[in-house]
This record gives C-alpha cells, sequence and structure tokens, in this order.
C-alpha cells in the first residue's frame, strides 16, 4: 500500500502533469526562449512543468551553459552574421540563387 504522503505527492503531480506541456513540447519551447522572448503564460506553464520534472529542467540548465560557453568563444563561429554584401553580389554573379527569389523567405524579393 501506498503511503497517503506519498499517494498525495503522486496524485499532485499527475494532476499538475495533466495541466501543463508534455516534456517533448517543453524541450521544444526552451530551445524557443533562446531566441525569442515568450509569452507570460507559457513561461508560466514552463515554471510550474519545471516542479515535477528534474530532466527538463537539467535539459535549460545545459542550453545556458552551451549558449554561454559558444559566447565566449566568438572565433569558433558564435558571431557568424552570414555573408557580406560584396560576397553576395559575387555569388549571385556566379550564378547562385539568391533564397528570397526562389521563396524561401515569405515576402521577401
Amino acid at each position: 500500500m501506498i503511503e497517503p504522503t506519498n499517494r498525495w505527492k503522486t496524485m499532485l503531480g499527475m494532476f499538475i502533469a495533466e495541466r501543463t506541456p508534455k516534456c517533448h513540447d517543453v524541450t521544444r519551447l526552451i530551445s524557443q526562449a533562446m531566441e525569442r522572448p515568450l509569452p507570460w503564460r507559457v513561461r508560466l506553464a514552463i515554471w510550474i512543468h519545471f516542479r515535477i520534472c528534474l530532466w527538463c529542467e537539467r535539459y535549460r540548465d545545459q542550453l545556458a551553459f552551451i549558449g554561454k560557453a559558444l559566447r565566449s568563444c566568438p572565433e569558433h563561429g558564435a558571431e557568424r552574421t552570414g555573408l557580406s554584401s560584396a560576397a553576395r553580389a559575387r555569388f549571385i554573379a556566379s550564378g547562385g540563387i539568391e533564397v528570397s527569389k526562389i521563396g524561401i523567405i515569405p515576402g521577401a524579393g
């Protein structure tokens, strides 16, 4: 038989798990949060999910560590901004196709 305190913890964990995003969704949202700010409701749902899921919280910490490590080493590509205007012009002149011309970037070109 389950101890009463353990039973209530289990029930509370299940209640929270049913009302927050699944781990798969949380990991995707954690990655998105590194690129852009998330709405407060989404941040709250993630925070609540962290109360019951140590693994997603560890994933967030690992991504933060990797991001910090990459920012501290700009010589290894963390500061890449793409092609310069001159390099882009040479590429197009050599027969390369500009991405915005083939419809990959909506509204461009």
